[in-house]
C-alpha cells in the first residue's frame, strides 16, 4: 500500500501542480478544445499531478455545467481505466514478489466484499481515489467490476463540482470539503451496518 501511495504521490512533489491552470487557460474561450483537454488532464491522474476538483470546476465555469458533468464523467472513468491498467500491468506483478498468495487472497476478498462503497466513497478524496483503483486492480479485482463500481460516483462527484462552479475559490474549497465529509459519512454509516451482518453470519 506504501508503495502504491508513493507512485501517486511522486509526480505531484516532482512536477506540482502549477502547470494545470495555465493549460486550461490557453483554450478557456474554446469550449470544445478545454473540454478535452479537461478529459486528457483527468484521464492521467493517475499518473500526473492532477487537482481534478480545479479541472472539473474550472470546465464547468467556462464551459458551462453540462460540459463540466460530461467531461468530467469520462474523464474521471478514462482515469479509472488508466489506473487499473496500472494496477494490474505493473503492481499486480510485483505483488506477488512482497505478498504471499494467501495475503493478496484475503486483501481481494476483503475488497469484492465492500467495493462499491470503498471504491465510490473514495472518488472524491485526493490520492486514495487512484490507489484504492490500483491496489483494487493489482489485488486481481476484474476491471469491468472496478469500472462499474466507480462509474455513476464519478457521474456524482462530476455533477457536484460542476453544479457549484462560480470562479470562487471559496465555493471549490467548501464544496470540495463538503464532499469528502459526506463520503466518510457514508462509508462509516453503511460500513458499520454491514460488520455485524458479516459477524452473525459466521457464527
Amino acid at each position: 500500500m506504501v508503495f502504491v501511495v508513493t507512485l501517486v504521490v511522486v509526480p505531484f512533489v516532482i512536477l506540482g501542480e502549477s502547470y494545470v491552470l495555465p493549460l486550461l487557460e490557453s483554450r478557456q474561450q474554446q469550449a470544445g478544445a478545454l473540454t478535452l483537454i479537461a478529459i486528457a488532464l483527468l484521464a492521467c491522474d493517475s499518473v500526473a499531478p492532477v487537482p481534478a476538483t480545479l479541472v472539473i470546476m474550472y470546465l464547468a465555469a467556462k464551459a458551462g455545467w453540462v460540459a463540466g458533468i460530461v467531461g468530467g464523467t469520462i474523464g474521471m472513468t478514462l482515469g479509472v481505466l488508466a489506473a487499473a491498467w496500472i494496477g494490474r500491468g505493473a503492481v499486480g506483478r510485483l505483488a506477488p514478489k512482497f505478498f504471499p498468495d494467501a495475503e493478496l487472497a484475503r486483501l481481494r476478498t476483503s475488497l469484492e466484499r465492500r467495493l462499491v462503497l470503498t471504491l465510490a466513497c473514495l472518488r472524491s478524496v485526493p490520492v486514495l481515489a487512484e490507489t484504492s483503483i490500483i491496489v483494487a486492480a493489482a489485488t486481481g479485482v476484474p476491471v469491468r467490476r472496478i469500472f462499474s463500481a466507480t462509474l455513476l460516483p464519478n457521474f456524482i462527484v462530476a455533477a457536484i463540482y460542476s453544479l457549484a462552479a462560480d470562479d470562487s475559490a471559496t465555493t471549490a474549497l467548501v464544496t470540495f470539503l463538503a464532499t469528502m465529509v459526506v463520503s466518510y459519512a457514508i462509508w462509516r454509516f453503511f460500513g458499520s451496518e454491514r460488520a455485524p451482518a458479516a459477524d452473525s453470519s459466521g457464527r
